[in-house]
């Protein structure tokens, strides 16, 4: 056994060690407005994303510093800005609702080591299995949920809903005790942040000389900042009127209300805790989070994986070590009272347009956090709820993919049953159940799909060769479609000849469906006849493309060789020493051979059990 360099290893691990050696003063600049950038985005977001969870808004910012700080370190795609996101946010309120904060930390330090384990022991492949259709009906799902949970706070309403359903449910139930400075405030809020993120886009006249071409760049870039910055500026805006307000009329906006300043102490996470009179042990906090344990890990690896691939731009991304970068940042961050944290799509474009150049912009977003927490928390306040809400709903808006309805018609309308399938179960079972049940329509289909493994019968006469049926496998044949390829071969078996013209060329035979309609599979003995070519005692087997055989199939193929043998004989064409001693295993004395022998083998085949022409079947 190999033992791999250390040094390798440890600049895997840690890939700061190989971009610091050429990191440079145009890199430092470019990190430092890209962190500067991000924050803007961030701090607000990580408020909103808090009450989003269930918790004080401090939270969200105990979850925005250490993740950028350990992903500078050992993270690979500088665009990725480690943190609270509005999915992992709402999985946690849908794990800890009704608990304390101990639980979401306890949440996240569990879920850094899931996802250690599963980056050492190399089973990021696992993520592979979650086709996009249901990623993006879970997401879109995941949206409207997120949208509907916060419409209470942007009519100023008071209920606990933890589901869709629920949330609908208590809205019209209480939708007579809106309050109108908190829905005013709401509108204004949503107005401003879509017209400033409209501002992004506005088009800007190019002039023709170079004075003009550099004013014109540097309108489009403010138009950007402000566009990016929307965030920010509208809780300053809205912080602003509350605070203004607040002496002057009694209660006008449902605030924020007090944050505890400072830095959390940094500690390991509990493993028990008490939440009002109830003393919760480490295994009841276990069974509580239940099947969050896995499906929160694995939605925050199926994130930041899909966000790093996004910016890749065609280089080789080393996925391993992002989960085991992410499952680093979890545990840390733990330590200092973070609820679970990954990447976010919305920030990472942030940061690509900012003009990143290493993930070195996670150090300058986590010290911006830190000042906010030890010097504008007391002034987080005056902070409308409202304004709060209005941030998720259009953060959130944009995860919602109805353009991808559109492309999965013209391309692959089957793929739109585990689309629709998963989002309707998230809305109404649940946003785990619904994932679960989006993988299972999709684990469903593949089987049906292995269960009828395309298999193009080919009748050969070419006039070089004798008559023969010949069939081309491509990659394993397996259990699911053993009983249906044994039936479809054994129809042409029993197929009786006819008088007919001689064919010269090679001719596909047409298959019908039980259906009567055109296909691969199903019954072929009138269709041999109907399609003019006779029937042949010899089926050659082309195993190029075959890997693998199970153990079922293998049976399958022993009772159909046992068959066919009566009057023909079933030869294996450049069948690979694997295939080759599988088939020895189940058959007695198979006849394998190479491209170059096959005429041999035919021809004295054909001679030993007669012409097909005039041998019926």
């Amino acid at each position: 056994m190999k033992i791999p360099n250390p040094r390798r290893v440890i600049g895997g691990l840690f890939p700061i060690l190989r971009w610091s050696r050429s990191y440079d003063l145009g890199s430092g600049i470019g990190d430092l407005i890209a962190g500067i950038t991000i924050a803007l985005t961030l701090i607000p977001q990580s408020i909103a994303y808090a009450s989003l969870a269930g918790f004080e808004p401090q939270y969200g910012l105990y979850a925005s510093f250490m993740g950028g700080f350990v992903y500078a370190v050992m993270g690979t795609c500088p665009q990725v800005n480690i943190g609270p996101s509005a999915l992992l946010s709402l999985l946690t309120f849908t794990y800890t609702n009704g608990t304390n904060a101990d639980f979401a930390v306890l949440l996240c330090f569990m879920a850094g080591i899931v996802q250690l384990v599963a980056g050492v022991a190399q089973l990021g492949f696992l993520v592979e299995f979650v086709s996009l259709p249901v990623v993006s009906g879970f997401t879109s799902a995941a949206a409207i949920t997120i949208a509907s949970s916060q419409i209470k706070g942007l009519l100023g309403l008071k209920f606990n809903a933890d589901t869709f359903i629920a949330t609908w449910q208590g809205l019209f139930q209480h939708i007579r005790e809106t309050r109108i400075a908190d829905t005013l405030l709401s509108l204004c809020c949503c107005i401003v942040l879509m017209g400033m993120q409209a501002l992004k886009d506005v088009p800007v006249k190019q002039a023709q000389d170079e004075k003009g071409k550099r004013s014109a760049a540097v309108k489009a870039k403010m138009l950007w900042f402000i566009g990016v910055s929307r965030n920010a500026v509208v809780v300053v805006l809205a912080t602003l009127t509350a605070f203004l307000m607040y002496n002057d009329i009694e209660d006008p906006f449902l605030l924020t209300g007090d944050i505890t300043p400072g830095l959390p102490t940094p500690r390991p996470p509990a493993f028990e805790t008490v939440v009002g009179d109830k003393e919760y042990t480490a295994g009841e906090m276990f069974s509580y989070l239940g099947t969050g344990l896995i499906v929160v890990p694995m939605v925050a690896i199926l994130g930041n994986v899909a966000i790093a691939k996004a910016f890749a731009k065609g280089k080789t991304l080393d996925a391993t070590q992002e989960i085991v970068a992410l499952g680093a940042c979890n545990v840390v961050s733990a330590f200092f009272r973070s609820m679970p944290v990954n990447g976010s799509f919305s920030r990472s474009a942030v940061s690509e347009a900012s003009g990143v150049r290493t993930p070195a912009a996670g150090f300058y977003t986590g010290v911006i956090v830190i000042l906010t927490l030890v010097l504008l928390t007391p002034y987080f306040y005056f902070i409308p709820r409202s304004a709060l809400a209005s941030v998720i709903v259009c953060a959130v808006l944009c995860m919602v993919d109805i353009a991808i309805l559109k492309r999965l018609w013209k391309t692959s309308r089957l793929d739109l049953i585990p689309l629709v399938g998963c989002f309707l179960c998230c809305l109404f079972l649940g946003i785990e159940i619904g994932l679960i049940c989006g993988v299972g329509i999709d684990v469903l289909l593949l089987l049906y799909y292995h269960s009828r493994p395309p298999l193009d019968v080919q009748y050969v006469n070419d006039g070089t060769l004798p008559p023969h049926y010949s069939i081309h496998p491509v990659g394993g044949l397996n259990f699911a479609g053993a009983e249906r390829v044994r039936s479809k071969l054994l129809a042409l078996k029993h197929t009786r000849a006819v008088p007919v013209v001689p064919v010269t060329t090679i001719q596909s035979l047409p298959v019908t469906t039980e259906n009567g309609q055109n296909g691969t599979n199903g019954r072929v003995s009138r269709d041999v006849e109907a399609s003019g070519v006779r029937s042949a005692d010899l089926l050659v087997v082309h195993c190029d493309s075959l890997y693998r055989v199970d153990y079922t199939f293998l049976q399958s193929l022993k009772m159909l060789v046992q068959d066919w043998s009566l009057t023909g004989r079933v030869i294996w064409c450049n069948a690979k020493p694997a295939v080759k001693a599988q088939l020895s295993s189940v058959l007695p004395d198979p006849i394998c051979c190479d491209s170059d022998q096959l005429r041999a083998y035919l021809t004295s085949t054909d001679e030993q059990y007669g012409n097909s022409d005039t041998t019926p079947l």
